[in-house]
């Protein structure tokens, strides 16, 4: 007998706990979801108050083209055998072809295909791999001494 109140109990139990959860599971999955009918009054005030930023710090084109292009195979010339140059390009990972247009960056010495790196120089100023500043500061020159006018008679009496 004890044998069948057991079983009348796991009968019963499982599929009432299962339903429970399933229950639970429905009502939370219905109040945490938004309601794409209906949208709320603060859905409403982000869409109305959404402001596209676009930032503008990045090199510009007339910088862009400034920069040394040379094709993979003669910077492969110019390189003595005792400088290891990288086979491939940093940012899309593929290896370069002889016919492949490199970028050089100024100062770093770094360099990239042409395709790959401009896109990423238009929205950041810096070189991908070292992350070295690639916009050219002012040159400052240096303050004139000036000396105050002669003072003229007038002024001094």
């Amino acid at each position: 007998m004890d044998h069948n109140k057991n079983g009348l109990i796991f009968a019963v139990g499982f599929p009432l706990s299962v339903l429970l959860i399933s229950l639970f599971l429905t009502i939370a999955s219905y109040l945490c979801t938004p309601n794409n009918d209906n949208p709320s009054h603060d859905d409403q005030n982000i869409d109305q108050n959404f402001v596209a930023i676009e930032l503008d710090c990045g090199l510009e084109e007339a910088t862009l083209h400034s920069f040394p292009k040379l094709l993979y195979y003669q910077f492969n010339l110019k390189k003595s055998s005792s400088d290891s140059i990288a086979s491939c390009c940093s940012i899309c990972l593929v290896d370069y072809k002889e016919i492949d247009v490199l970028q050089l960056l100024p100062g770093c010495g770094h360099f990239f295909h042409l395709k790959c790196v401009n896109p990423w120089l238009r929205l950041c100023p810096s070189c991908p791999l070292c992350w070295k500043s690639l916009i050219v500061a002012p040159v400052v020159s240096p303050l004139v001494d000036q000396k105050p006018p002669l003072a003229t008679q007038q002024d001094q009496l």
